[in-house]
């Protein structure tokens, strides 16, 4: 359960920064000859978390284990069609991997682009975008 907790409250904050860059960038009714700011409310589509489950595989050619994907549960019907984002960090919180889809209701398998040293990842965090 505390796992959970930590991905929803990853996602919280990572929305968060993603809505102010997306509120900065459409700044409402201000024009090049003017100075200001507009505010909007940005909504979650999925309040009650979600849950991960790793798929790793060895990789004899890096004698290593690897995470080849992240499955991603328990995501809202309101989510589909939003872009959903894997992070795979180091206990630094430093990327090792990144991988997106287009998020679908229920379970979301994103597999990774460079398969990390399962070792060292340490924390994954999870953003839903769109």
């Amino acid at each position: 359960m505390g796992r959970k907790r930590y991905v929803v409250a990853a996602a919280v904050a990572a929305v968060a920064m993603l809505g102010a860059a997306a509120m900065a960038a459409t700044l409402g009714g201000i024009t090049s000859d003017n100075l200001g700011a507009d505010r909007s409310v940005v909504a979650s589509c999925d309040t009650d978390g979600v849950t991960t489950a790793f798929t790793v595989a060895y990789d004899a050619t890096d004698a290593r284990d690897e995470v080849t994907a992240v499955t991603v549960g328990g995501v809202d019907a309101s989510c589909a069609g939003q872009t959903l984002t894997v992070v795979l960090a180091d206990s630094s919180d430093v990327a090792l991997d990144t991988a997106s889809v287009v998020a679908a209701s229920g379970s979301n398998v994103v597999s990774t682009s460079t398969p990390p040293d399962a070792e060292l990842v340490a924390n994954v965090h999870i953003v839903i975008t769109g």
